[in-house]
Order: structure tokens, then C-alpha cells, then sequence
């Protein structure tokens, strides 16, 4: 069964679009969760002037060949940089896969919101040139 949840966190959605008034879109709860993993995804190490550290470098390893050893580092690397900077998630699994020949990479996220029982998953591409 799942849990519903009041409004318990919020912030802009990621997408920067408008809501029915005009205002920026608000992404509550779930989406607010989703949306700070993509945060997390789509901002590149070094890019955050005074979170150096914040962010990942998946946008750089469109690039780079693939093999089993690299897509393991890779999912565990994402695993612990998201569990770092949201402290809300826990990530049961990481999923990657890699088309080097549209340069990008399909990452499927299943995580859990601590205290919560419901398992969600989060899907994005990156691209090379993001």
C-alpha cells in the first residue's frame, strides 16, 4: 500500500517551467526528491563555486568506453554522491546504460525517502554536451 505523504518538502522544479499563474512550477514531496537527484546528476563536479565537491561527472563519462568494471564504479560513484548530498534518499539501485553512438547515457535510479517504505524510480538521459 502506498504512503501518502502531506507536503513535506518543495522546491522549484527542475525544469524551470510555470505553473497556471505564471509563477515557477513547485515540485513537492516525491518530484522535490527527483528533482535534486537530477540537480545532483546534471551539475558537473567543479561547476558549484563553493561546492567544489557537489554534483558528478557523468557528463564527461558519456565518453568513455564501457565494460562492466566501469559501469560498477560508475553506479556505485552516483550511489554515494546522492546519498551525500540528499541526506532524504536511500539508493537501492543504480541502473546505466551507455550509447556512446547518440552520446548518452540512460540512468535509471531506484531509491527510497527514509522513513518511508515505497520504493520510486527516477529515469533521465544525459548527454555529452550538457
Amino acid at each position: 500500500m502506498a504512503t501518502t505523504l502531506g507536503v513535506i518538502w518543495s522546491e522549484l522544479d527542475y525544469r524551470l517551467i510555470q505553473d497556471s499563474q505564471g509563477n515557477l512550477k513547485v515540485a513537492e514531496n516525491v518530484a522535490a526528491v527527483m528533482s535534486s537527484i537530477d540537480n545532483i546528476l546534471r551539475t558537473r563536479k567543479g561547476e558549484r563555486v563553493m561546492l567544489p565537491e557537489f554534483g558528478s561527472d557523468l557528463g564527461d563519462a558519456v565518453f568513455e568506453t564501457f565494460d562492466g568494471t566501469v559501469l560498477k564504479y560508475l553506479s556505485r560513484d552516483l550511489k554515494t554522491t546522492i546519498e551525500r548530498w540528499d541526506d532524504r534518499v536511500i539508493i537501492d539501485d543504480v541502473q546505466l546504460y551507455p550509447d556512446p553512438d547518440r552520446q548518452y547515457l540512460s540512468v535509471t535510479i531506484v531509491f527510497a525517502i527514509k522513513g518511508y517504505s515505497d520504493l520510486y524510480k527516477y529515469e533521465t538521459q544525459i548527454r555529452g554536451e550538457e
